[in-house]
């Protein structure tokens, strides 16, 4: 076994996103500079809260602009970095703005991994998603992080990670740069719009009185161990590997039970038929983005894509990073008392 690898400056992407927002602390615990690349929203907010949480003492932070939009703006941003952590993406299931999310998620990877190799970086670490794998033709049998994506995918979107992560992947040089791909699965943070918080929310509040899609597989990912398992990749990680940050995976009609077990909220028991979630999913587009109805609704392409998830099995990831991830019921509660504050 190598000795864990001790980065000296670490540029990262994406650092005012839901995911971006989960690194941070772990990446500052290696108290080595942080560079940050800021494109619009402020990072002036989550400097201030590490600050009250005493992190910046011992951790020297630089923020640079750029836009992942337009690869002249990043020209030198990676200079003096010997780890990139890539985690900006445009997110989103709905089938609008489809070319600007293909620069941001593709084009964009492209510049950075670029900007990386020229500025002589050791590692290049890549936030990724576990669907990209989990999603089959027949969705039966359980995934790992060395089963080969089948490269089909039913949201535009998912492909988009699929390719920015084969980029990633290809990009891997022994005796270079190093390149891995560090998947979530389904985000369990408190007090981030996620798909799962906005789910848990509206079962604690009583606004959920049906049960949805109670067979899909979702492999579950504490926030917290979002940065726990990068920072751990960056010690002991392999080049060239998948590494899957996930705990429990169960199906969603197992959320609902675990659910009502630590809110007393009782699970719904009338169920809508999965077609009928699909087909409900193409009024999306047309419902105000406050809308009750839109918190229920899914995108048509999240529903597809949710029915043909497999169950994941990340063995290697523990054993290879030392990673042990948050349990599903401690994760759950502490999603519970969020949305009973909001």
């Amino acid at each position: 076994m190598r000795a864990p690898y001790r980065p000296k400056r670490i540029l990262i992407s994406g650092a005012t996103g839901t995911i971006g927002r989960a690194l941070l602390p772990s990446l500052a615990g290696f108290q080595v500079p942080l560079r940050i690349l800021q494109h619009q929203t402020s990072v002036n907010g989550i400097l201030g809260r590490r600050a009250a949480r005493g992190e910046s003492a011992d951790t020297k932070v630089d923020v640079v602009r750029g836009d992942l939009l337009k690869a002249a703006s990043l020209r030198g941003i990676a200079e003096g970095c010997d780890v990139v952590v890539h985690a900006a993406a445009r997110t989103g299931f709905r089938n609008l703005g489809r070319d600007v999310q293909r620069r941001i998620n593709v084009s964009g990877t492209e510049a950075l991994l670029s900007e990386a190799q020229s500025a002589g970086a050791r590692l290049f670490v890549l936030l990724g998603y576990t669907g990209t794998v989990q999603e089959r033709e027949d969705p039966s049998r359980p995934v790992n992080e060395d089963t080969p994506p089948e490269g089909i995918y039913e949201s535009e979107y998912v492909r988009m990670k699929f390719e920015s992560e084969a980029m990633v992947l290809e990009a891997n040089r022994a005796g270079g740069m190093a390149t891995l791909v560090v998947s979530p699965g389904v985000l369990a943070q408190p007090g981030a719009e996620t798909i799962l918080g906005g789910f848990v929310k509206a079962f604690v509040t009583r606004e959920l009185p049906f049960r949805l899609l109670s067979d899909v597989w979702l492999a579950i990912t504490g926030g917290s161990d979002v940065g726990r398992c990068v920072a751990a990749a960056i010690e002991a990680g392999r080049g060239g590997r998948r590494y899957f940050v996930t705990g429990d995976c169960v199906r969603l009609g197992a959320v609902y039970d675990l659910l009502a077990d630590l809110s007393g909220v009782p699970a719904p028991r009338r169920r809508v038929p999965d077609l009928l979630v699909e087909e409900l999913g193409l009024l999306t587009p047309l419902l105000p983005r406050q809308s009750f109805l839109r918190q229920l609704v899914l995108p048509r392409e999240l529903v597809l894509h949710l029915k043909r998830l497999a169950p994941v099995d990340n063995t290697r990831t523990r054993a290879e990073l030392g990673f042990t991830p948050t349990p599903l019921r401690t994760a759950l509660s502490a999603m519970i008392e969020e949305g009973t504050k909001r």
